[in-house]
């Protein structure tokens, strides 16, 4: 019972730190007889807070979608830079050979001879027929070799868009709960940041005749 209580209280982790940072914020700005200045510096420090956490949220949604972090975004513009080293021209050429399958058949047939008689012509048609046999088996076991293979290609295809599918909701679905989650805390402190800084002298005289 205590343990699923305390899973219950520690569940939504997100509100539980936005409520503590901003409560010890209104108790450092709005104590009996605080300085203007403590206010404003409190409330500025709330916004950079908030904004911190507003880029930390953006960054974890681009590394949630394989994008590269703003940091190192940065760093490759920099480096890029024309003043920072020379310029050397370079060409690179890629070749590259498909493959090519070539399939041969070849196949025999069985004569009568120079002088034909009846038996052989009989037993040239029956040689022959029984290649012909061979040939139909041969290729109907190709196109059911084939088909296997094709079958065995579509299972495989829709296992994978079956998992790809389910990797991107799964995606989408972190995005909405996580991520905005971090986003939210970061407006609130702002908001709250905003209102010290801008609301300083009267806070200040509020707390004075408190």
């Amino acid at each position: 019972m205590i343990k699923a209580t305390l899973r219950w209280l520690a569940a939504p982790h997100h509100v539980w730190l936005c409520l503590a940072v901003t409560a010890g914020a209104l108790l450092i700005s709005l104590r009996p007889n605080t300085p203007e200045p403590v206010i404003r510096l409190t409330g500025l420090a709330l916004q950079l807070l908030g904004v911190l956490t507003i880029a930390w949220g953006i960054s974890k949604t681009r590394a949630m979608f394989g994008r590269p972090s703003i940091g190192s975004n940065i760093r490759a513009w920099l480096s890029a830079a024309p003043f920072l080293r020379p310029h050397h021209g370079s060409a690179t050429i890629r070749m590259s050979a498909g493959g090519a399958t070539v399939k041969a058949r070849g196949h025999a047939t069985h004569g009568a001879g120079e002088n034909p008689t009846t038996e052989s012509r009989l037993d040239a048609l029956e040689k022959n027929l029984g290649v012909v046999h061979q040939r139909i088996t041969g290729l109907a076991q190709e196109y059911d070799q084939e088909l296997r293979h094709l079958a065995s290609s579509v299972r495989t295809e829709q296992t994978s868009r079956v998992q790809q599918g389910t990797a991107v909701n799964a995606r989408l679905e972190e995005l909405g709960t996580g991520g905005i989650h971090i986003s939210a805390i970061g407006a609130a402190w702002l908001f709250v940041g905003l209102v010290l800084s801008t609301a300083g002298p009267e806070l200040a005289k509020l707390v004075s005749n408190a």
